[in-house]
């Protein structure tokens, strides 16, 4: 249930890159860089004398970036010792706040953490983020004055505003529409008050309240959002199909398939329609043809015609490299690698328990993984990378409990001593959710980045081709 605050919609970007290597600081570089002996053991004798925190964090950060962990270790407990309310104190209760998904040990941490740090070294607005990711572990739990309670301890307005609306959309997937509702209209009164331009999230809080009401049956009143928001300018291409599939849902729901016809049919082509919406296909047929003459040929092009066109991009994008024989466990703590599974088609899943499209694309990953669960030549590995925290391996397991998917998954926890997920760096990964497609002789035959935005159909058809297409 648990997202990164600050996240929106997509993990797809350089940011997971960018968090494997860490920002270049100029102390430490030149540190790094010092080639007189003399001159660098001064410097670090300095520093770990040193009375300021951030020498000591400085220190540490050179044994990091030299690969001598023992040496990094001892300065993080010594910081600890030294500093047991400084920066680094601070950033590792707050962390474990973030990481905790029971609500009462996360209530718990956080009450300690405002006792010891009543104004924060890192800034008051850690403070607040604390007091969001306290709330949302009440979201599920049908308590909504302690979500509630949080939020409103929020002191940043801005921030505030935004949190709000981060819960709601949480209040979705938890399936607490109603609070989602309250949570939303809390940000709308707050953009309404303030007036002058639409804030640049403004069509991500309709699409929440869309959602939301539509989850909560209260179609007419959701409809004037999800109309609202497909006549907003959105730029993202994929932004723009999935507002209007949020707006055809409507129409399907108020019966309006007369008007929801074009839409419909345009998102059967692309293998992109919802489950609404082909469960309505041929009633909204009906209501716009008269009759239903035509409506089987129809069905036959569009399932042909979505078949020969996926195919046709696949053939283009169909390579062949050797796959990296990478080595983790799984969440039995088992040794898996990849030459395990010579012989065999392989499908790598790279995801994170925090990357919103990651988890998105598993229901249809789930009907992949149905689909071929007789098929002995063909395995589905997902592969949990790019770990934010150290208890990595039971959030992991924890979500497979409570999603009930029946997934394989593998750990690819960052080397302690160059802070890189290593089977991900050895597929070059840029971001996340990213699939490999392997044949049976290792080699990479089809790789695919992003959660599947175009629909279930398309996804499940393109996955069996390159399925197929691997076996030769």
């Amino acid at each position: 249930m648990r997202k990164i605050i600050i996240a929106l919609l997509l993990c797809i970007s350089v940011m997971a890159a960018v968090a494997q290597r860490g920002p270049v600081n100029p102390k430490l570089a030149a540190l790094t860089e010092e080639k007189d002996s003399l001159v660098l053991n001064k410097k670090l004798a300095m520093l770990h004398s040193s009375k300021e925190e951030a020498d000591l964090a400085l220190l540490g950060s050179y044994y990091t970036a030299k690969r001598n962990r023992a040496k990094a270790e001892e300065i993080s407990r010594l910081i600890l010792e030294r500093y047991p309310n400084g920066s680094a104190a601070f950033d590792q209760l707050f962390n474990a706040i973030y990481n905790e998904r029971n609500p009462v040990e996360s209530e718990k941490k956080y009450n300690e953490l405002i006792k010891r740090w009543p104004t924060p070294p890192n800034g008051k607005l850690h403070l607040d983020y604390s007091r969001y990711y306290v709330a949302v572990t009440f979201l599920g739990k049908k308590n909504p004055t302690k979500v509630l309670q949080y939020l409103n301890m929020i002191q940043d307005t801005t921030y505030k505003t935004n949190a709000f609306s981060y819960a709601a959309r949480e209040a979705i997937e938890a399936k607490e529409y109603t609070l989602g509702e309250q949570l939303i209209k809390k940000t709308m009164a707050d953009v309404a008050r303030r007036g002058g331009p639409k804030p640049a999230n403004y069509n991500e809080y309709l699409r929440i309240y869309s959602l939301l009401l539509y989850g909560s049956g209260k179609y007419k009143e959701g409809f004037n959002y999800s109309e609202e928001l497909i006549n907003l300018p959105e730029k993202s291409e994929l932004s723009k199909k999935a507002y209007q599939n949020i707006y055809v849902n409507y129409l399907v729901a108020l019966n309006r398939l007369k008007e929801a016809f074009p839409f419909m049919e345009e998102r059967m082509r692309e293998g992109a329609a919802t489950a609404e919406m082909k469960s309505k296909f041929k009633a909204a047929y009906l209501a716009a043809k008269g009759n239903d003459s035509g409506y089987d040929e129809l069905m036959q092009i569009v399932n042909v015609k979505l078949k020969e066109k996926i195919k046709a991009d696949l053939a283009k994008k169909m390579k062949s490299e050797p796959a990296f024989n990478f080595v983790a466990k799984d969440l039995m703590g088992k040794t898996v690698q990849l030459s395990d599974y010579k012989g065999k088609i392989v499908i790598l899943d790279f995801w994170a328990t925090w990357c919103g499209p990651c988890k998105a694309s598993f229901p249809m990953m789930q009907k992949a993984v149905n689909k071929y669960k007789d098929d002995k030549d063909v395995v589905f590995l997902f592969i949990h990378t790019m770990e934010t925290s150290p208890d990595a391996p039971k959030l992991a397991a924890q979500y497979m409990k409570d999603m009930k998917y029946t997934f394989n998954v593998l750990m690819d926890m960052k080397d302690p001593k160059t802070n890189i997920s290593p089977a991900s760096a050895g597929y070059k990964v840029p971001g996340i959710p990213q699939k490999f497609v392997i044949d049976k002789n290792g080699n990479v035959r089809f790789s695919t980045l992003g959660g599947g935005s175009a629909g279930e159909d398309a996804f499940l058809e393109e996955m069996s081709i390159m399925i197929d297409m691997a076996k030769g």
